[in-house]
């Protein structure tokens, strides 16, 4: 690798089989310095300096596993796969396999990028970039709320509306199990539900999240009094699987046309009739 390159590509290529997630933690945590000065992913080498990395970076391997994914959409920047539940974006340093990432090297694509993340019982679309430029506006397409997102999920109990718009705002507070939740002086959170099904057991949503905290649709549907289906973190009954799934993507390209992108609804989901 030429040595002139961003501290973040010249760690990895130094580091075979390392997850780009790991080497950015050890990163924004300080623990690589250049010529003795702290630096963090965004730092340009000249060539020629000394560069350490502490021994205290948790830096994770990633590498290649027959594991296949459904492939939604590809064009030669992007790729959109539909991650089944119970399986990890990245891997961590407790979970070194099995990892959506894993998969995609396995199927032979390199060293593509996460734009966004599902949690591990989240079902659904999942946009990787394969290739990303720096200043390309496909790095902030999440952070821009460029990308209309929007789940499904099937809620406990039942519910007198139709519509309703959650605001709740979302903080994260130390010594809590789990640690995000609704906090007052929290980021400011949106979530707009509306109902698709009624069933004997509980009420199939559409979920559409304005803003995008962490575990913002399972938090906002708890907060209702209806945690999603098998939830047991907010308050739901233990069950096969969490029933919150990410059915549909639309986001402009880099071309200004807009993609769309849908992942099949799971079996496990009641049927329901698609809102207009």
């Amino acid at each position: 690798m030429d040595e002139s390159a961003r501290l973040e590509d010249f760690l990895r290529g130094r580091l075979p089989g390392s997850s780009r997630e790991s080497v950015r933690r050890a990163l924004a945590a300080g623990a690589c310095q250049v010529d003795g000065r702290v630096r963090h992913k965004g730092f340009r080498l000249a060539g020629g300096e000394m560069v350490t990395l502490d021994d205290s970076a948790r830096i994770t391997e990633i590498w290649p596993e027959e594991i296949a994914l459904e492939i939604l959409y590809e064009d030669a920047e992007l790729l959109a796969v539909n991650k089944p539940s119970g399986m990890l974006v990245h891997p961590t340093s407790r979970e070194r396999t099995g990892t959506a990432g894993n998969a995609l090297l396995g199927m032979g694509h390199g060293d593509v990028r996460f734009l966004h993340r599902l949690d591990r019982g989240t079902s659904g679309v999942l946009l990787a970039a394969k290739t990303l430029q720096r200043g390309s506006p496909l790095a902030k397409l999440f952070e821009a709320r460029a990308v209309e997102k929007r789940y499904v999920a099937v809620l406990t109990g039942q519910v007198d509306w139709d519509e309703r718009v959650v605001t709740l705002p979302i903080g994260r507070a130390a010594g809590r199990r789990p640690p995000w939740n609704v906090l007052e002086g929290g980021a400011a959170a949106e979530t707009r539900l509306r109902v698709l099904a009624r069933t004997a057991d509980g009420v199939v949503v559409e979920a559409l999240p304005v803003t995008g905290r962490t575990n913002q649709i399972r938090i906002h549907c708890a907060a209702t009094g209806n945690p999603i289906a098998g939830d047991t973190a907010y308050g739901a009954a233990a069950a096969p699987r969490l029933l919150l799934h990410a059915w549909k993507l639309a986001f402009p390209g880099l071309d200004g046309e807009m993609r769309r992108i849908t992942a099949p609804v799971p079996a496990e989901f009641p049927p329901f009739t698609e809102a207009e």
